[in-house]
């Protein structure tokens, strides 16, 4: 299997003062020479809590010391008419101004006899660098479309605190927008640990999840006994994007890598990949949603072979399972894909980052359509309402944010800054019969098949 380099190279965009307003919750860290050119959110595994900046709060053995750390309000909530502007997102060969030159590193690429010439930790360090490549490229292109001039403000921490990544210290870089036309909160975070040592209940845990994880079919997962002591690296990148009108969903994604090394000498080393996307509409547009299921499918189609063991239902399965909220027997949206414990290959690698190249491709069609669409305070407060439930998830039930919130000296502020902006608690509001509240509830209790 090759991921073909002329394929999957995309446009690189230039940021002219674009520095300091990238956008909401992971940025990508600066790794290695390579020349490539989305927290606290469903995470469902213990080795998939790395993605908060506040998680793993073990100390890296080579990692610097981490930085410390509603009621409705009134608006006149008028239509916004703008030009949103269209970019270029097809995977094309970038030209050879904008490439530095040498092999691209998106490239993973198998030896003659068909195995893998990457080892666990070139996956690692490859797609590590992608996410900082991407967040870069995907902030810009959301600050366009909002449109507001508001930019992404932007908080570093450990081997990003003073703004130059150190590929061989733990650290990541938080970036927010609150107040824009489109997007009325947004987060997009960058964690990377590094040389982490894992404790004998958290190696107990991951090799439970390595029992269950998806399988190869090469026996890769197996090939390592997590035990107490082994050496952990992670990285990720998530979005979570809270939009101002209530006729455009929120949307949530991310991408994770988890990487374990034996302590022992040459006692080997093995990665999982997971990651999601997902939208949570507050009024339904059944064309939309039917549209964003249909991209995730093919990507899926697209990119997955039999020996991945992974289809777009299973993921959209996962995806409901996951978004569900007990007390309240709904759904937290409309789903998406949610997968997890994937062993990291060629192969998948591709996917996955097919996952994060087709965010934007998925989600601003949507906001096109519909961000300039006149809407009711009394809509507004609806979609505050439902706001309200994507909290009571986060608080609740997602695993991630539960972890983080319990450890001893969390980073509140980076586990929380995927919590919407505004919120409402009606005690035992009604939706009226025969409403379009009401159909979104339905639709939320009994989710669908959209495709």
């Amino acid at each position: 299997l090759t991921v073909s380099a002329t394929k999957y190279r995309h446009l690189r965009y230039s940021h002219t003062d674009r520095g300091a307003s990238t956008f909401p919750m992971i940025l990508p860290l600066l790794i290695s020479s390579l020349t490539l050119s989305p927290a606290a959110n469903a995470f469902a595994s213990p080795r998939s809590l790395f993605t908060h900046s506040l998680l793993f709060r073990e100390t890296p053995s080579s990692s610097s010391s981490s930085s410390p750390s509603r009621g409705i309000t009134s608006r006149t909530h008028g239509p916004y008419h703008r030009t949103y502007h269209r970019h270029v997102r097809d995977f094309l060969a970038a030209s050879p101004s904008s490439v530095v030159t040498g092999e691209d590193s998106s490239s993973i690429s198998n030896n003659n006899d068909g195995e893998s010439s990457f080892s666990p930790e070139d996956i690692f360090e490859q797609f590590a660098q992608f996410l900082i490549e991407h967040q870069t490229s995907m902030i810009a292109e959301i600050e366009q479309t909002d449109g507001s001039g508001v930019a992404f403000s932007k908080d570093g921490w450990g081997a990003f605190e003073n703004g130059n990544g150190d590929n061989s210290k733990s650290g990541g870089i938080t970036r927010v927008i609150q107040g824009g036309d489109v997007v009325e909160k947004g987060a997009c975070s960058l964690t990377v640990i590094r040389n982490g040592v894992l404790t004998a209940d958290r190696a107990a845990t991951i090799r439970g999840r390595q029992e269950g994880s998806v399988d190869s079919g090469d026996g890769d997962s197996d090939d390592l006994v997590i035990q107490e002591g082994d050496i952990y690296s992670a990285a990720a990148l998530s979005v979570v994007l809270h939009t101002r009108n209530p006729f455009v969903p929120t949307f949530r994604s991310d991408v994770r890598i988890f990487l374990v090394k034996s302590a022992e000498k040459d006692g080997g080393a093995v990665a999982w990949f997971g990651g999601g996307s997902d939208l949570t509409p507050y009024y339904l547009v059944d064309q939309d949603i039917i549209d964003f299921h249909t991209h995730l499918k093919k990507m899926c189609d697209d990119h997955l072979t039999d020996d991945d063991n992974l289809s777009y239902r299973q993921m959209k399965q996962s995806c409901d399972e996951y978004f569900y909220l007990p007390a309240r027997s709904e759904h937290r949206g409309t789903g998406g894909i949610f997968f997890d414990d994937v062993p990291a290959t060629p192969n998948t690698y591709g996917f996955v980052r097919e996952v994060a190249r087709g965010w934007m491709p998925s989600w601003l069609p949507v906001v096109r359509k519909n961000g300039g669409r006149e809407y009711t305070d009394e809509e507004k407060h609806w979609q505050c309402l439902r706001r309200g439930r994507y909290l009571e998830f986060n608080l609740l039930y997602d695993r991630g944010v539960k972890f983080g919130l319990a450890d001893a000296n969390p980073r509140v502020e980076g586990v929380m800054v995927s919590a919407p902006p505004k919120i409402a608690f009606d005690y035992n509001h009604v939706p009226e019969v025969g409403s379009e509240e009401e159909r979104l509830l339905e639709i939320l209790k009994t989710p669908k098949d959209w495709i």
